[in-house]
């Protein structure tokens, strides 16, 4: 089968070292994890607000890394970047004239790529705001190197833009580790908290997430590890490369798995957090009330590609 990344470098792919071309061959669902060195050469409000909007990584000198690398049908690839709790993720694709495509959010980032026995180069040509291609002196810096650090894959990328200036510089490298799916762990017998389970079940962008429900024994012995009561919760429970999050952060977490209008609950970071956690707690406190109770607990139990065939109950 041939790759995304070997389609556009063709014969140039062979080139690379074997830890990018390793990367680059996806052929089932790939979890990371590394370190990273981050720093910016900005302090402007600016520069700070796009960062934390778009999730791009805090500085640090030794930050946690993981990136997930998912295949997805028609050659295109997810790619979902965690840096100690900083999130942000993408898909690539090819252009019809060669170039990769990353699409993120609502931008298009179009970049050229230079493949040599070094490492693999991107270099952002252009970019476009819903499909619309935005002139060449809004187009930011974003330079990124793949290579080699023995076995190791290793990074390095740098981001300016026009008048905001230096926003962030990253690079550190990363090596396989075991599958380490996200669990989403929801209340069975809310009837909110059920609609939520399949709305995610049929807009995942990668379908990896594992769906435990509160009441069964894995998800009590979860929530309490988060210290939320499997018998009172007061917020469902997402969990990614080993962090618990609850409240508004397992909400904007759970979204940014998904398509569709999902894909916008990013701004609400603007927000600050205590607001949205007490929106949050406003919606949870009164799920019931609003939305009504169920008398069973559903799980899911199988994927189809339609969905999910629930069929193991869990009674109250």
């Amino acid at each position: 089968m041939t790759t995304l990344f070997r389609e556009l470098l063709a014969e140039r792919f062979d080139l690379l070292p074997a830890p990018v071309r390793h990367f680059h061959t996806l052929k089932r669902e790939l979890f990371t994890g590394g370190r990273a060195k981050v720093s910016t050469k900005s302090r402007s409000l600016g520069t700070a607000l796009l960062s934390f909007v778009a999730g791009l990584p805090a500085t640090g000198e030794n930050v946690e890394t993981h990136v997930r690398f998912t295949p997805l049908p028609g050659k295109r690839e997810f790619w979902r970047r965690d840096f100690a709790g900083r999130c942000y993720e993408s898909v690539m694709q090819a252009a019809p004239d060669g170039r990769l495509i990353e699409h993120f959010g609502p931008f298009d980032l179009y970049f050229d790529l230079t493949a040599s026995p070094a490492g693999l180069r991107w270099s952002l040509a252009e970019w476009r705001l819903l499909k619309i291609p935005l002139p060449r002196a809004t187009t930011p810096m974003i330079e990124c190197f793949e290579s080699a650090e023995g076995e190791r894959f290793a990074f390095d990328i740098d981001v300016v833009f026009p008048i905001v200036g230096h926003v962030v510089h990253y690079k550190g490298s990363l090596t396989e580790t075991p599958e380490d799916a996200p669990i989403f762990v929801y209340d069975g017998v809310c009837a909110l908290c059920d609609w939520t389970v399949r709305y995610v079940l049929a807009n995942e962008i990668t379908r990896s997430i594992r769906f435990v429900a509160i009441q069964s024994e894995e998800g009590r012995a979860l929530a309490r590890k988060a210290d939320i009561d499997p018998d009172a919760p007061e917020s469902f429970l997402f969990i990614e490369n080993g962090r618990l999050m609850k409240d508004s952060e397992a909400l904007l977490a759970l979204a940014r798995q998904l398509r569709g209008p999902a894909r916008a609950a990013p701004l609400a970071r603007l927000l600050l957090r205590f607001v949205a956690d007490a929106l949050y707690r406003l919606v949870a406190h009164n799920r019931y009330r609003w939305f009504g109770r169920k008398a069973a607990c559903a799980l899911p139990t199988s994927r189809t590609p339609g969905g999910c065939a629930f069929t193991k109950l869990w009674r109250t």
